[in-house]
């Protein structure tokens, strides 16, 4: 043991190069040794030699199966080069050998959480907290495991318990905040944020973090203001800057927003995130022109190609140019051949300009490409149900349902097809009402559940969604014949007159019924 005394002699005074000469001879005296070879494993580690350390270290595990230093530090080698399976046996190693091993117990579950293995991560974290509750480390891996199993509220008590255990425990106070946005618990969010900031104001992982809570409850301009403290800290601060303007364009301020995008080009005009959303800033700003040059000068390999294509096309189509917005979606088809969104925007345009059969042909071709997306079976039932086909129209709007049970726009297409087709008004209510539960001031919805209610004969029940259906904006004419019929029914003849008159103001579809209507709510009215 003279020459390991020797070299730990040298490495205590900073001669590593003397200390592995040292423990080499020491080792050439003693080769089956495995406290010899850790003790060299330990010396490469510290001055980061990583893989002559994983190799002594692993050969002293060969030569002393029960040396526990030894598998934590092959353990912690592996962890460090995320070869995860590895570190894993050699913690199980460990606790095989010593099964209350407080260090390799924390590392497995760590480990074990990072891989994805719940279930053993849990059991082996619960197991020490039940020896040390108060271990700070074992509650928040703990917690970020039952947050992943979406058990919330146990998550919760455990990220409390590390920050009770380690009031400093910052990353425990971001998780903390992460459940309660999860939660819903917006106002608690905000406070553990506003804690991290108490304790570290420059912390742009909160800055951004509050801000992004701010933005999600309409809170726009404490969101402006958290972003605008992050450009300040922030390295990349045209990251910031397009949340900037994003925050901008949300409140309504296009200008501004623009001048944000517009700056970020000025500093990277390679920047094609900025330039998508610059043009559809001066989209808003109703500057079409300007708004169709900068969407055009996105590139084919740019992430948001297909996005600045989508909105040209819309731009052109609003304008009334259905042509023009169809040989752009027909460019970016050729470029993007297999995209659905370009097919589905494309069979939109030939709907709109009656083109059923085209449209079909392009939204069956989306189908193929994509068998699970609900919203292209449900436009595909639209343009079957105008071209005449209403039986294979329901079926596709039923797939899209199938395919997603909260398709609100589906579920009320069945459900006002069954109303105007006097089949089940049982099932019609059914479907209306899971509808409004996920689109609860959707005028249509409410529209359609009116007119369950009217075609009952239940017409008080039928004024009374009606009124909602217009209150909420939607400028239908059919929606204002309702609220018509609905009035009339319920001798509501000046409300009546008033609905009708709306209405034709906006180009219903069989005008001639609706002046007829008119003309008899005008009678009973001057009648009364």
């Amino acid at each position: 043991m003279a020459l390991f005394a020797a070299g730990e002699r040298r490495a205590w005074a900073g001669d590593a190069q003397g200390a592995e000469e040292f423990f080499q001879q020491a080792i050439k005296q003693d080769p089956a040794s495995g406290f010899l070879r850790l003790e060299l494993a330990r010396l490469h580690l510290g001055q980061g030699k990583l893989d002559e350390a994983l190799t002594e270290a692993e050969e002293a595990t060969r030569l002393s199966p029960d040396l526990i230093n030894a598998w934590i530090l092959v353990g912690g080698i592996q962890a460090n080069r995320k070869n995860l399976s590895k570190a894993i046996a050699a913690y199980e190693k460990v606790l095989k050998l010593e099964p209350e091993h407080e260090e390799a117990s924390l590392f497995l579950g760590s480990l074990y959480l990072e891989d994805g293995r719940l279930r053993e991560a849990g059991q082996v974290l619960e197991a020490l907290l039940a020896r040390r509750p108060d271990l700070a480390l074992a509650h928040y891996y703990y917690g970020q495991v039952l947050a992943q199993q979406k058990r919330l509220k146990t998550a919760e008590k455990h990220f409390q318990a590390a920050i009770q255990s380690s009031p400093q425990f910052v990353a425990a106070l971001f998780e903390l905040a992460k459940i309660y946005e999860l939660q819903r618990n917006h106002d608690k969010a905000e406070e553990a944020y506003l804690e991290i900031l108490r304790r570290n104001p420059e912390s742009g992982a909160a800055h951004d973090l509050l801000g992004r809570l701010y933005l999600r409850t309409g809170r726009y301009q404490e969101a402006l203001d958290q972003f605008a403290v992050l450009k300040g800290l922030s390295r990349n601060d045209n990251e910031v800057r397009i949340k900037i303007g994003l925050v901008y364009f949300e409140l309504g301020r296009y200008g501004q927003a623009s001048e944000e995008f517009r700056a970020i080009l000025n500093d990277d005009p390679e920047n094609h995130r900025a330039r998508y959303y610059l043009g559809v800033s001066l989209q808003e700003d109703g500057k079409a022109e300007e708004a169709l040059a900068v969407l055009a000068a996105i590139p084919a390999e740019a992430e948001l190609f297909v996005d600045s294509r989508l909105h040209q096309a819309e731009i052109l189509e609003k304008s009334g140019r259905r042509q023009q917005a169809m040989e752009v979606l027909r460019q970016a088809g050729r470029v993007k051949p297999n995209e659905v969104d370009i097919l589905v925007a494309q069979a939109a345009l030939l709907e709109a300009g009656e083109q059923f059969k085209e449209a079909e042909v392009l939204l069956r071709q989306a189908i193929k490409l994509e068998p699970n997306n609900a919203e292209t079976h449900f436009r595909l039932g639209v343009v079957l149900d105008r071209s005449g086909q209403r039986k294979a129209g329901i079926a596709q709007m039923r797939k899209a349902v199938e395919l997603n049970d909260r398709h609100a726009r589906a579920l009320n297409y069945i459900g006002y097809t069954l109303v105007e087709e006097d089949g089940d008004l049982g099932e019609a209510e059914r479907l209306i009402r899971r509808a409004l539960a996920v689109e609860p001031f959707s005028g249509y919805i409410l529209d359609s559940l009116g007119w369950v209610y009217y075609k009952r004969g239940q017409f008080e029940q039928a004024y009374t969604y009606l009124q909602k259906a217009v209150a909420s904006g939607e400028p239908d004419p059919v929606i204002y014949e309702h609220l018509g019929d609905a009035a009339l029914a319920t001798k509501r003849y000046g409300e009546a007159v008033g609905a009708y008159e709306k209405a034709l103001a906006r180009k219903p579809a069989k005008p001639a019924e609706l002046r007829a209507k008119l003309k008899e709510a005008k009678s009973r009215l001057k009648a009364r």
